[in-house]
């Protein structure tokens, strides 16, 4: 059978729905089309890691000059070009394609991967939970199959690749590690459209028997051996995957594409994990661990993110085990919580010095992670940190099994570069959780079910480098009063009167609500990027309600416990402690969830960060 394309028209009273209007049709759906696509695809191939190799990504984008000729790749579109024509089907008109329309590709492959496992004629996901690549990247849309620990997901992944076509059309040509099954298939999506009389929307590009509805890869040697030459692909026999894209979406270019490239992927390339090819115009730019750095080098003033990859590069080649400073590891049976004696004296005192010198530093830092169900796990991050002699406000960056973690809310600092990389795994898996689906954010409400103290624990990786920095500054001002203490003793000793007393400053007002407290301003103000940290325990007739707290009375990171924040950040949450960070002068943060028949007490300090980030 010859293969071409199959678009299914909607059955009598069937359900007509467009649930890829927002992801496809909509102008602004992806600001940045190159960064998501190289940003998804590299993802999804190293999840697709054969075990114990490296990965090669070869990416290919050809303009109007070095584009394959018209008939050589007609016959791939010819049966879909009444479809491209129908009136609303979410094309814009200047876009379907003709033989005189510029004949721009882009050609992801890559080299070292599984390929798209999975059966391929499967109309349906399996009912046990297992892999099936390819159905998710051909037949579904917002499905993942992946495990915990996994990377990335065809599920969303995928839709990139439509996106940044014109015509929303993609070819896939898989060879299977598995089986070495070679399979050709290819898939336009449109809105639904009328063609003549008959409403269509989804079409496929492959084999399909008279009998039947269901369309299935080509299979025939040849015909995948021609498909190879009409669009420049390298895959051969090679396992892995092969994405055409016709019709590129001109916002994707080279310099797109490597910008994403140093931004997205310096610390897997760096690892040794992955190879990254960009060619255009017969132009091949390689990218690989040996090189990287003194190609990030020069293209520094065009990328911007050369100091963060000098540290990173320090991370994976600078530094040994036993010159990475190790932190004791929090109590196991509550949540994490930033203390000084994860530290000891004399390690802040290591750091501050550090800090203060302007020199990188290492730091694992121990966690035990407690799923609700099951065994507590013992993992561990690993944080580098280099202080700089710089006004410049900068985020820490955070990696997740070579996975850059784009947008995480942590607070930036000033002089300070960081990374935070997380590769153990039960905390990974425990943050992929947490995790949106284009994998850019950590979202504590999503871990809430399955974790024990999963929101005040995420807090405490998110404000790592911020926490670990504030602890050995304190460590160093600490020093000095005790060094200056001999020759400036404190105020009022050794003589009578000592004036007048000086008013008190009363930075909070704490109140009564129904079943909890309110925290609101005081007569003093609270400047933005101030801290908070409120500590709470059911009063006592004798002795220190706090130190008489025990977590049988209450965790403030359990589900009962509920918190509302109004121009306030709740940065960490542990047992009977909470640290917020205020953004906002006229703030206000509710606590509720206590027993309504016992006093509460409640004590509020402040913690004045002077470089505070106030731009939120």
């Amino acid at each position: 059978m010859t293969a071409n394309w199959h678009f299914k028209a909607h059955s009598p009273g069937s359900t007509i729905r467009e649930p890829i209007a927002g992801a496809f049709f909509a102008s602004d759906a992806v600001s940045e089309p190159g960064a998501a696509l190289v940003r998804e695809g590299i993802q999804n191939s190293l999840d697709a890691a054969l075990a114990g190799g490296r990965i090669l990504v070869r990416i290919s984008l050809f303009g109007e000059k070095d584009a394959p000729d018209w008939p050589e790749i007609n016959p791939y579109f010819a049966g879909a070009k009444d479809h491209y024509n129908a009136d609303d089907n979410g094309l814009r008109r200047e876009n379907i394609p003709n033989e005189n329309t510029p004949r721009t590709l882009l050609i992801f492959e890559d080299f070292g991967t599984t390929g798209l496992q999975g059966d391929p004629e499967t109309p349906y996901p399996p009912r046990e939970r297992r892999e099936n690549n390819f159905f998710h990247f051909f037949r579904a849309e917002g499905l993942t199959d992946k495990d915990p620990g996994k990377r990335g997901s065809w599920g969303l992944g995928k839709d990139t690749f439509f996106r940044a076509s014109k015509v929303n059309t993609v070819f896939g040509l898989t060879v299977r590690d598995d089986d070495r099954r070679r399979l050709l298939m290819g898939k336009t999506v449109l809105k639904s459209h009328y063609v003549d009389d008959d409403y269509f929307q989804d079409g496929y590009f492959g084999i399909k028997a008279d009998s039947s509805d269901m369309v299935t890869p080509v299979e025939d040697s040849a015909a995948i051996d021609q498909f190879c030459q009409a669009f420049r692909l390298e895959r051969g026999n090679d396992t892995g995957l092969s994405v055409v894209v016709p019709w590129l979406d001109p916002e994707i270019t080279e310099t797109a594409v490597i910008q994403a490239v140093f931004k997205n992927y310096f610390y897997a390339i760096l690892s040794g994990d992955l190879e990254v090819m960009v060619e255009t115009a017969g132009v091949k730019e390689w990218l690989d661990k040996d090189n990287f750095l003194a190609e990030a080098r020069r293209f520094a003033d065009r990328h911007g993110v050369l100091p963060i990859i000098e540290l990173a590069d320090w991370a994976v080649k600078g530094i040994s085990d036993a010159d990475r400073h190790r932190l004791n590891m929090p109590a196991t049976r509550r949540g994490w919580a930033w203390e000084r004696e994860l530290f000891g004296d004399d390690l802040l005192k290591v750091l501050s010095g550090k800090l203060r010198d302007r020199e990188r530093f290492a730091l694992r830092v121990p966690v035990t992670v407690r799923k609700r169900e099951g065994a507590r796990l013992e993992s561990y991050f690993d944080v580098y940190i280099q202080s700089e002699d710089s006004n410049e406000r900068t985020h820490p960056m955070f990696i997740r099994d070579g996975i850059l973690i784009s947008a995480v809310n942590a607070p930036p600092m000033r002089g300070i570069r960081a990374l935070v990389i997380v590769n153990h795994p039960p905390l990974s898996e425990f943050l992929r959780k947490a995790e949106n689906p284009s994998h850019t954010v950590w979202q504590g409400q999503q871990v809430k079910a399955d974790y024990t103290s999963g929101v005040g624990d995420l807090a405490f990786v998110v404000n790592s480098v911020r926490r670990i920095c504030d602890l050995a500054s304190a460590a160093d001002k600490e020093e000095d009063k005790k060094l200056l203490a001999d020759i400036f003793p404190m105020p009022g000793r050794g003589r009578r009167g000592g004036g007048p007393p000086q008013p008190q400053l009363r930075y909070f007002v704490i109140d009564q609500v129904a079943g909890g407290f309110s925290v609101t301003p005081g007569s003093t103000p609270v400047e933005a990027g101030d801290r908070a940290e409120i500590r709470v325990a059911y009063d006592v007739r004798r002795g220190s309600a706090l130190n008489r707290y025990r977590t049988t009375d209450f965790r403030l990171g359990e589900e009962l416990v509920r918190y509302q924040a109004e121009g306030a950040e709740i940065e960490e949450v542990s047992d009977n402690r909470m640290v917020v960070r205020i953004t906002n002068p006229q703030f206000r943060i509710a606590v509720t969830g206590f027993d309504e028949n016992r006093q509460i007490y409640v004590k509020v300090d402040r913690t004045e960060v002077a470089d505070a980030d106030t731009s939120d």
